[in-house]
């Protein structure tokens, strides 16, 4: 979070539902209501009367007779929040206008309450329990919650009025200790009249603003839009402990106000209230080719995210040099179009969406027969793009599965691995080869491999959950899928090859033999220099802070004909830069997909580009590969204990050697190879 300067206003409030405007390039709506218009909204005029709410219903349809029964509610209870302007009711026409449909609307606040000192820190007031006025007790895990009226929109002409209100007013109009609650000793707090309420609202600021469609479940049929809009309350007079609030009934006819609710407040990090919002989310929306026209269209959709797009096709200045950028939008949107990659978007009613990047990777373990037999497969270790650049790879081969082919099968592994094998090991070179800007190479001036696949097996599948290496404040989930592709005409030692893209612009690959605990000594080492370098980088920071320092001690006793405000231009600079290093030096990066709760990364990890039928059976025949490799195994030393014994019959009927008995298991054992300490005995008799 951090300062008010970080914040980004993300969307913008739209006015009373956005009557009859396109709503689609503000709200981001999923199908089928992308890009749907608001064709009329019906105020209590049009509909005066419980019945011809209901005649209006009918004629837009939707089927009331079922509604008041079980746990649904009745037309009147609906008619009474048109009447209270808690809720309306709008018709709603499709971008091909080939469908209008009744929907709710309604409006809720959700507000992330804190103090001046918190805010700049990151920590505002997290809800973790509700208790009623009989004693029951339920967890809340939620922000302040606040249902808006028709009147308070558009919210931004009303938004100090909103956020004063649902503060002072509603869940946190009486501050009371924390070890406040009903037991069966300590009955509910009375109601006071004389209390005055310490907070007062100094500062509000928009987040941003997102649309949830669902079918009501209160009224079958209808479709309800939640309008929920989050904003950051800045208070003073909280409490800087953790705290509960009381919340009372409006006065009944005799004037008693009842308590309603006793509610727990705790101080969170908001990575941390993220983790319990995330909670129970469900996939809403899919992004795939086609879902967006231009990037621009993207661009207006990832809006509704904590995202900071501007970053996005920028140096990434943290990692010391400016050729090394965030991927842009275009580039996402390319990543769509060619259906390298998927974007979904999870969340709960009560909002805070997040965005999932979804990528399916083929992983190969390249091999030969006589390397398998050692248990050896090809390791990317660098790759060389065209303009010399070299980075470390430290991978297998691995290649983008295109989700248009979703779900992925045996045939479809079996192809990509092979067309993969041919684009990166057609052209085989030294591996000390470098290429020259000056005299790259091309296909025809090359010598083909004769590399060929002979065989590719599944092997297995795993997911990998991390934040995006390419675009900034972008989760990515990973799911990956091993195979085995066994090859002829490899070379024996450690090689490069050259692959060419699309462009017929070539890149160098060095690939290395080597086993899975080679590769984890080499990623081990790898680690180790990063260490290293993150320490000669954090003492460097260190350094460069002490000299600011020492800079502005000498800047505190001028001399010279600097003028006053040049000297205080530059001691102002050098007070933000000094500032920057001392938050740099300090800083401890959280990776952002920690926010997520084990269920939801269950649910994600669940949803993977293969069925369970074709994991199982890749399992079955991998177990009955190695059953049947170890009954092969166990014959064959069968027929080599048979041959053994029908030779030694032959060496005792021939004369040619006598053997005692007791150096039978000796001799045997210098045969097939086993029991060497006896027949290191027998040798030296």
């Amino acid at each position: 979070m951090g300062t008010r300067k970080d914040r980004r206003i993300r969307r913008s409030v739209v006015s009373g539902g956005a009557h009859g405007d396109n709503i689609s390039g503000l709200l981001g709506l999923p199908e089928p209501f992308t890009g749907a218009s608001v064709q009329r909204t019906f105020k209590l005029t049009d509909v005066p009367t419980v019945q011809a709410l209901t005649d209006v219903l009918e004629e837009w349809g939707v089927s009331t007779k079922d509604w008041g029964k079980g746990n649904t509610k009745a037309v009147s209870k609906f008619f009474h929040e048109i009447e209270g302007n808690e809720a309306g009711l709008e018709v709603w026409k499709t971008k091909k206008g080939d469908k209008s449909m009744a929907v709710r609307v309604t409006h809720v606040l959700r507000a992330k309450v804190t103090s001046p000192d918190a805010y700049a820190r990151g920590v505002f007031l997290f809800n973790t329990w509700q208790q009623y006025g009989d004693g029951r007790k339920r967890i809340r895990n939620g922000l302040l919650s606040e249902k808006l009226t028709l009147a308070e929109m558009p919210l931004v002409s009303h938004l100090h009025d909103v956020c004063a209100r649902a503060v002072t007013e509603e869940e946190m109009q009486r501050i009371v200790e924390s070890l406040t609650r009903i037991t069966p000793n300590q009955p509910a707090p009375e109601y006071d009249a004389s209390y005055q309420c310490p907070l007062r609202v100094v500062d509000e600021e928009f987040v941003d603003h997102t649309v949830e469609i669902e079918a009501s479940k209160s009224y079958p049929g209808l479709m309800t839009v939640y309008h929920l809009y989050t904003v950051d309350i800045i208070c003073e007079g909280l409490p800087t402990v953790d705290f509960n609030t009381l919340e009372f009934e409006h006065a009944d006819k005799n004037g008693k106000r009842r308590l309603k609710y006793i509610h727990a407040w705790v101080w969170l990090e908001w990575g941390m209230i993220q983790r319990y919002l995330f909670d129970g989310s469900e996939m809403k929306e899919r992004k795939s080719k086609g879902s967006f026209a231009t990037p621009d269209e993207l661009e207006a959709w990832l809006g509704q995210f904590d995202v900071d797009l501007e970053s996005w096709g920028r140096a990434r200045p943290s990692l010391g040099s400016s050729s090394v950028t965030w991927k842009s939008v275009d580039k996402l949107w390319r990543e769509l179009e060619s259906s390298q990659t998927q974007l979904e978007r999870w969340g709960r009613n009560d909002g805070v969406p997040l965005l999932m990047r979804v990528v399916h990777v083929l992983q190969m373990k390249v091999t030969s027969v006589e390397a398998a037999h050692h248990q050896k497969f090809l390791f990317q270790v660098w790759h060389q793009t065209a303009t010399g650049q070299i980075r470390h790879v430290n991978r297998t081969m691995a290649k983008k599965l295109n989700t248009a082919d979703l779900p992925f099968d045996a045939s479809t592994f079996e192809q990509v691995a092979r067309n993969q094998v041919k684009d990166q090991l057609t052209f085989l070179a030294d591996v000390h080869i470098r290429l020259q800007d000056k005299d790259l190479p091309t296909e025809r001036s090359l010598e083909q491999s004769g590399v060929n696949v002979v065989k590719v097996e599944f092997s297995d599948h795993r997911f990998d959950l991390e934040d995006s290496p390419s675009y900034k404040d972008m989760t990515t989930m990973y799911h990956l899928y091993t195979v085995e592709v066994q090859c002829t005409g490899l070379p024996t030692s450690d090689f490069a090859s050259i692959a060419f893209d699309s462009n017929e612009n070539p890149s160098a690959i060095g690939w290395r033999w080597t086993t899975w605990q080679e590769t984890l000594d080499i990623l081990h080492q790898r680690a180790q220099l990063l260490e290293r370098r993150e320490g000669v980088m954090t003492d460097k920071i260190r350094d460069i802070s002490d000299a600011c320092r020492v800079c502005l001690e000498e800047l505190s006793a001028p001399r010279g004909t600097s003028t006053a405000d040049q000297l205080a231009s530059v001691r102002s600079r050098l007070e933000e830069m000094s500032a920057l290093l001392r938050a740099q030096e300090s800083k401890e990066v959280i990776p952002g997909f920690t926010r997520l709760p084990p269920s939801m990364v269950s649910t994600l990890a669940d949803r993977k580009g293969v069925s369970d039928d074709f994991l199982d059976g890749a399992l079955l025949a991998r177990q009955l590969a190695a059953r049947g490799g170890a009954i092969r195994h166990l014959r064959h030393e069968e027929e080599d204990m048979q041959f053994q014994n029908t030779d030694m019959m032959q060496f005792q009927s021939t004369g040619l050697m006598e053997i005692e008995p007791s150096t039978k298991s000796g001799f045997c054992s210098l045969f097939c190879g086993q029991n060497l300490a006896d027949t290191s005995a027998e040798l030296r008799k």
